[in-house]
């Protein structure tokens, strides 16, 4: 017989700790366990009966119709199975030493499996993260280029206005000078005429 502790179920299960134990309590003629030393250990059978309830559940089921699904489709745990249980593993003390010596190596190894999981999980949400950002910086970067491209094309655009209007800009000085130069001519002509 393999037991199972209530990591060990909500690791086979998929849900929290919580909500195993919720379920556990709620369903608990329907879930195989058994004490020993002080800890709580489950049957295989809780596996199958904690996905079905999982799987109601999921349907939004409620719990009276829930319970009753089981009761037509598992019999209740009784009093006497589990007590017959508990005697047999109290009577093979190696079997019993051996077990635990095995539950614990499988509940660190769940727990180690569980920890990688969680730490490539993380990486891969580093990884996404860089991902986004470097694809975020290619994109203004290329932004960027496209700015400086304008900027350049606006100069260009430029240059010939400016020389246009620096050209505007000396012709009519030089047209200043020559209506202020005509001016001072007529005036001379105007003295000459008067002084003949």
């Amino acid at each position: 017989m393999e037991l199972l502790s209530i990591n060990g179920l909500c690791l086979i299960i998929g849900v929290t700790e919580k909500t195993a134990k919720n379920w556990i309590e709620e369903f608990s003629t329907h879930i195989p366990k058994t004490t020993e030393l002080g800890m709580t250990y489950y049957h295989p059978e809780a596996i199958d009966t904690l996905k079905f309830i999982k799987t109601c559940k999921n349907k939004n089921y409620q719990t009276p119709k829930i319970r009753e699904m089981l009761a037509n489709n598992i019999s209740p745990i009784t009093m006497q199975r589990t007590i017959e249980d508990v005697q047999r593993s109290l009577e093979q003390e190696n079997y019993k030493e051996n077990l635990l010596t095995v539950m614990q190596t499988i509940e660190k190894t769940i727990s180690n499996v569980a920890d990688q999981e969680k730490s490539i999980k993380s990486l891969q949400e580093q990884y996404y993260e860089q991902n986004k950002r470097i694809k975020d910086v290619d994109k203004q970067a290329k932004e960027i280029n496209d700015l400086k491209q304008e900027i350049k094309a606006l100069k260009q655009k430029l240059t010939p206005a400016k020389e246009y209007e620096e050209k505007k800009e000396s012709f009519a000085k030089l047209f200043k000078q020559q209506k202020e130069d005509n001016h001072c001519f007529n005036q001379i002509i105007t003295k000459l005429n008067q002084g003949i």
